[in-house]
């Protein structure tokens, strides 16, 4: 295991900084005591991070090590361990683990002691990006060409995604730039590239993992571009820099059941569906906007990283609703104790899921794990915390962009679906009028 440390304090994207480093450390905090009584036999899970997750595979690893049933429920009330992609808002819906000693103690683990009303904890943090195989990478364009894909331009990575398409149709010998570097296409598919059918996996034909939205993380960029004052003029530019991501995301997509050549989403959940070679295989891309200088009300962040890092951030959180009774609390308690306070709990989570777990532990023994290291040594986007309410409000939005109101998928992705999702997007972020 590899300990990081003060991973936040030390992000550094104005221009000149070479991104932050996380530094090394053996650790002196004391985990807390697991619960002295018996792990319950049945755990009611809500799994509104959707069915293939990490989130997901973590709690299974629980049940397992523990030999605890799992019953999932669409109803988040009944349940007694609740996975959501955002913080739940303090409404009074959630439990407060300040009221058990046991979860208080879980909760300054994860150092979130000084905020008042806890009601989850993060399952760790993932880099959020596009992710692509290594190997396919290689056969289609030659080389090693994932720097200059990290550091391409919008345009670039724009004429890329039309390129590709075309060459997905009609195999032919053509270039694409990235970063200023030519690379040749190849004349002719080979067995691997033979199986790709489109450039990017989008969420209504993805796997459940790869099309999971969370939305904290999909809008990083927009909301650290933005700044503090979050209102129409400084959301405006960057929420069309990712709108046209999207949209060309939709453009050039996989068809039918196909292989993608980029998949948008977690490195956690993906590898928590993936066997270990493909994982082994993983290249990770920033989420690539249409972001320009004008969109920066900050000077906080440059250009270069908004559009050249991935995001780093918090895939799922665990939460128990107060509404669960006694024997419900007890079981999500126990689940979130198990995870948060045994070795075996963290090699779930940094081991099996690749995720830096939120006591600043990650495990550098797989490849992707290590790339994962290195890439927070090199530079990230920190993700944004959104509570569930703007979440799902941002979901909803979302799905009105996506699909029409009769449950189509959207084929129309012009100037008026643009408006609308705009106008829908800034209602939920523009935070001004919250303001003294």
């Amino acid at each position: 295991m590899k300990r990081l440390v003060a991973l936040m304090l030390s992000v550094c994207l104005l221009a000149g900084c070479g991104g932050w480093s996380a530094s090394a450390s053996s650790g002196t905090e004391t985990a807390p005591q697991p619960a002295p009584t018996a792990a319950p036999q049945t755990l009611t899970v809500c799994a509104a991070t959707g069915s293939d997750t990490a989130a997901v595979r973590a709690v299974e690893g629980y049940a397992q090590a523990q030999g605890v049933t799992l019953e999932y429920t669409d109803d988040a009330q009944s349940a007694g361990l609740v996975l959501l992609p955002a913080a739940p808002a303090q409404d009074g819906g959630w439990l407060d683990f300040g009221s058990d000693d046991l979860l208080t103690a879980a909760a300054s683990r994860a150092g979130l002691d000084g905020q008042e009303d806890v009601t989850a904890l993060p399952i760790g943090r993932s880099l959020y990006g596009y992710w692509a195989d290594r190997a396919m990478l290689e056969e289609l364009l030659g080389g090693d060409a994932v720097s200059d894909l990290q550091a391409a331009s919008w345009s670039e990575w724009r004429d890329l995604a039309q390129t590709v398409t075309g060459w997905i149709a009609t195999p032919t010998a053509a270039r694409v730039t990235l970063n200023g570097h030519t690379y040749p296409l190849p004349a002719q598919k080979s067995d691997r590239t033979a199986a790709l059918s489109g450039v990017f996996e989008t969420p209504d034909n993805a796997n459940s993992a790869a099309g999971t939205e969370n939305t904290a993380a999909l809008y990083t960029g927009v909301l650290l571009a933005a700044g503090q004052t979050r209102s129409a003029a400084t959301l405006t530019g960057p929420l069309n820099g990712l709108f046209s991501a999207l949209a060309l995301e939709r453009v050039y997509q996989v068809k039918a059941e196909g292989q993608a050549l980029f998949r948008r989403g977690f490195l956690a959940d993906l590898a928590a569906g993936m066997d270990e070679d493909a994982a082994a295989r993983l290249v990770s891309l920033p989420l690539k906007c249409d972001f320009v200088q004008e969109d920066l009300s900050t000077d906080e962040y440059n250009l270069t990283g908004l559009m050249n890092y991935p995001v780093f951030a918090a895939p799922a959180w665990l939460a128990i609703p107060a509404s669960a009774s006694a024997e419900q609390a007890k079981a999500g308690a126990a689940a979130i104790l198990w995870l948060y306070t045994s070795e075996a709990g963290e090699q779930v989570l940094s081991g099996d899921l690749l995720l830096v777990t939120p006591w600043g532990t990650a495990s550098d023994a797989t490849a992707p794990a290590a790339m994962q290291i290195a890439q927070v040594g090199t530079g990230i986007l920190p993700g944004v915390t959104l509570d569930s309410a703007t979440a799902q409000a941002l979901a909803d939005a979302g799905a009105a962009l996506y699909y029409l109101e009769d449950g189509t998928a959207r084929t129309d992705w012009g100037k008026p679906a643009r408006q609308a999702w705009l106008q829908d997007v800034i209602a939920v972020l523009d935070n001004t009028n919250a303001q003294p």
